[in-house]
């Protein structure tokens, strides 16, 4: 989301990272978005930022079948948040690196960037 608002300088290495590489958001993303609206911290819901997204950076849906990636997550156990345990299983799943703010994510994945 910050990507699609500038509210966070984004750092240049991640900058970098955005530019040279196919980006993908998990499904589980879309659905934290989701309460995020419903509690009124961001005023568009999922389809809207996806647009956003979309249209903006090229940003698609990661397509990996679900299950593969909650089985991931079974190993995941320093986080007893569902959303960061299956945002980082999808990224586990992917062979991928996973863009986050995040310190306890960045604690425990390798594959986080900032």
């Amino acid at each position: 989301m910050w990507l699609c608002t500038g509210e966070v300088q984004l750092p240049a290495k991640v900058l970098g990272q955005i530019e040279r590489d196919e980006l993908r958001i998990s499904p589980a993303v879309l659905m934290e978005m989701r309460f995020l609206q419903e509690i009124e911290r961001v005023n568009i819901g999922p389809d809207e930022w996806m647009e956003i997204l979309r249209r903006d950076f090229g940003v698609a849906v990661c397509g990996l079948p679900f299950q593969g990636v909650v089985a991931k997550s079974f190993a995941l156990d320093w986080t007893r948040d569902p959303f960061d345990r299956l945002i980082v299983a999808q990224a586990i799943a992917g062979k991928a690196k996973l863009i986050t703010k995040d310190r306890s994510i960045h604690k425990n994945f390798a594959g986080a960037l900032w």
